[in-house]
């Protein structure tokens, strides 16, 4: 009896997003079979929601760093030509012993940034800043510094701002960005859990 072909799983990592309509994108994909079979050479390429090709390339000859058989390799990606949601496939198709596989990828798609927009974050009890916070302005995704800063360039527009960090409360606002501009914001810690009666 012939021996089945070996399924392979897709990975999809250091894709920024969104991207900017007119520029080029890149991403990585890594492919690995759970036979830690030798990928090298497996055709990847990636195709965007029209069908048409948009970048492509072959799984280096070494596994990524710390495991032992993830093939991988650095795609670029043709620029999008319009504003809004974009699904991409991405499809490796290696040897015949293996089997085919594709996954979607959902990006955004924005017009290029026109504005440099600064974003500091302090406690609002110790005032002291806070760093790891994570930063969500409309698509665009950033997380402040040891200094309590993140950076962001953005196009013109309005922007829902939200936070997340442990800990502390969530703080939702919304902003207008017309030029370059700092945005304050003061997150409230979380209140210690009162301990139950019998402690």
């Amino acid at each position: 009896m012939p021996e089945r072909d070996h399924d392979i799983s897709l990975a999809i990592w250091d894709l920024s997003t969104p991207v900017v309509v007119g520029r080029r994108a890149t991403l990585k994909v890594g492919v690995a079979c759970p036979s830690a079979c030798n990928l090298a050479g497996t055709r990847v390429n990636v195709y965007d929601g029209a069908g048409r090709r948009s970048g492509g390339g072959a799984l280096g000859s070494s596994p990524w760093p710390a495991t032992s058989a993830l093939y991988w390799v650095e795609l670029d990606i043709a620029p999008a030509e319009t504003e809004g949601d974009q699904a991409w496939r991405i499809e490796a198709t290696p040897e015949s012993t293996h089997v085919s596989t594709t996954s979607l990828v959902h990006v955004v798609a924005c017009k290029p940034p026109e504005h440099h927009v600064t974003v500091e974050v302090v406690d609002n009890k110790s005032r002291l800043p806070l760093g790891g916070v994570e930063l969500r302005l409309g698509s665009f995704r950033a997380a402040t510094n040891e200094a309590g800063i993140a950076h962001l360039e953005l196009p013109s527009g309005n922007y829902e701002v939200g936070t997340w960090k442990i800990r502390y409360e969530m703080v939702s606002t919304t902003v207008h960005v017309a030029g370059d501009m700092t945005i304050h914001l003061e997150l409230t810690p979380e209140p210690e859990p009162e301990q139950p009666y019998w402690m």
